[in-house]
């Protein structure tokens, strides 16, 4: 079994608060110099409340080492950037021939984390000229499954990030969180299986740019300017990539049975407390349209054969899928040559 990298040896409430996160991640990258309101600056100096309790993020001091690559790509991300035995960002390393990679992952990262190591460790690094003359910068983001039960909290942090990575003169491109579950993952069941494909649809479609801030955000909406506006080009991904709906996942499973479905569903209790104020005839046709999604959540796992040690992991193949998958949306001046 490929080995992952360890984050440093963490306190027992840290490790307690680690294992309840769910296990996973995401990516991504933006594009742009722009600069934040007054209230995007308060935001980014804000601490995120609730997301996790940790140890504070140590600044950085690495640098970028090759001058002759002109463009200088971090990836940030959780386990799935942090796999060493060919991850993804070695594949657009190879691929790119302008590109320097700094691979920045720290596995159980969820999207609090993440912000807060992408401040200590690149914003707050005095090695690193983010606006050096003849060099682009790129944060390539790959996370948030480790949070996905709270996804309007994740996106708050992903939009914050994109925000201080725009506002210092990066770019970013960002993939959606890619294809995950099992039928022996507990939260896959029932009607916890909608709620985790919601969950996973909401950090998808804000990544893309497709969903409305009521949508991504929930009540952290209210931290914009104008809170139901369209978004602007500074808070999401200039170049996203979605490998949700890749051939990582496998269109082609085998649907649950429907029948089976609508019993699961009936019986369980937040089911019926969802349907609790409808009619009869409306709990019915909701119970309907509830077990056909059902029926079809394992055609959004990822595919069997790119499993690692669980369904959450991609193998070698996975990685390689991942950068092939991204590898005709990177910007020309990468210099990729994609296969």
């Amino acid at each position: 079994m490929p080995a992952l990298t360890r984050p440093s040896r963490p306190s027992s409430r840290r490790f307690s608060t680690l294992r309840k996160l769910v296990t996973g991640c995401a990516l991504g990258l933006v594009c742009a110099a722009l600069v934040a309101s007054p209230k995007a600056q308060a935001d980014e100096n804000e601490n995120a409340s609730a997301a996790f309790e940790g140890e504070e993020e140590e600044i950085g001091t690495w640098r970028f080492k090759h001058a002759d690559k002109p463009v200088k790509v971090l990836i940030l991300a959780g386990s799935v950037g942090a796999w060493q035995k060919g991850p993804y960002p070695e594949h657009i390393q190879n691929m790119c021939a302008n590109v320097e990679v700094k691979n920045l992952s720290k596995t159980g990262y969820g999207a609090y984390q993440l912000r807060q190591r992408f401040m200590a460790q690149v914003v707050k690094n005095g090695y690193i000229n983010l606006r050096k003359e003849g060099y682009e910068h790129w944060l390539v983001f790959q996370g948030g499954l480790n949070s996905i039960a709270t996804p309007e909290r994740t996106n708050r942090e992903l939009r914050q990030m994109f925000l201080s990575a725009h506002k210092r003169g990066m770019k970013v491109v960002a993939f959606t969180p890619m294809p995950w579950g099992a039928e022996s993952d507990k939260r896959w069941r029932g009607y916890s299986g909608l709620k985790y494909k919601d969950f996973t649809e909401t950090v998808k479609e804000f990544i893309l740019g497709s969903a409305t801030p009521q949508r991504a955000l929930g009540v952290y909406r209210d931290r914009r300017d104008d809170p139901t506006g369209p978004w602007l080009p500074e808070e999401i991904a200039d170049v996203p990539i979605n490998l949700y709906d890749s051939d990582m996942r496998d269109k082609m499973a085998t649907p649950r049975d429907v029948e089976k479905m609508k019993a699961l569903l009936a019986k369980d209790k937040d089911w019926k407390k969802s349907v609790a104020e409808l009619s009869e005839d409306e709990r019915a046709a909701k119970l309907e349209a509830d077990a056909q999604a059902a029926a079809l959540i394992p055609q959004y796992f990822m595919r069997q054969e790119l499993h690692a040690f669980d369904h959450i992991h991609p193998n070698e193949d996975g990685h390689r899928l991942i950068a092939e998958t991204a590898c005709p949306e990177l910007p020309r001046s990468w210099g990729c040559d994609c296969p």
